[in-house]
């Protein structure tokens, strides 16, 4: 597979991928929500022994996660303060790269199998999810590890929190 390159506004910050993410997180939350300065994250998820910073050091900012208590770190340019990706201590094998900070940000596919939507008790009003996308409430795993199960929309579902505080119901 050939290299897929990203980095910051300014240049000072380039890295690059040497495989597929290993799957496509939306997330709602209001970490990634005000981490973005939009509705939500766009977050391909790679294992970290295939990224690869090409030019720059990364700063970074770490915060507990109010879900899990766990630390998440963000990277980013110490110059622009461009956002490039996240470190987990959850899951301490991959990170999660904004999706936006690639040159190309379409080379990745975002198949119904590898994508999910997390965090919707958390979306913005608004927001669209598609149809056959797994959707979670919170995160699509528990703090022990146990997964939590989907809802998967038949058409697309559009998030109305007014009408249907804590449930993925349609309006």
């Amino acid at each position: 597979m050939s290299q897929n390159l990203g980095g910051c506004l300014c240049g000072a910050i380039r890295y690059a991928t040497s495989a597929e993410p290993v799957r496509v997180t939306y997330c709602h939350c209001k970490f990634c929500q005000r981490a973005t300065g939009s509705a939500y994250m766009v977050e391909p998820i790679f294992h970290k022994t295939s990224i690869e910073i090409i030019s720059g050091k990364p700063a970074t900012y770490t915060q507990a996660s109010k879900g899990s208590g766990k630390r998440v770190t963000i990277n980013f340019c110490p110059t622009c303060g461009t956002k490039l990706f996240l470190g987990f201590e959850r899951f301490p094998d991959v990170v999660g790269l904004y999706a936006g900070t690639f040159d190309d940000p379409n080379w990745f596919e975002r198949t119904p199998e590898m994508s999910r939507h997390i965090f919707l008790g958390s979306a913005q009003e608004g927001t669209v999810i598609p149809a056959g996308i797994r959707s979670y409430f919170e995160h699509s795993m528990r703090n022990d590890g146990t997964p939590t199960e989907p809802t998967t929309f038949e058409r697309p579902h559009t998030i109305c929190q007014r009408q249907a505080r804590g449930s993925l119901a349609r309006p």
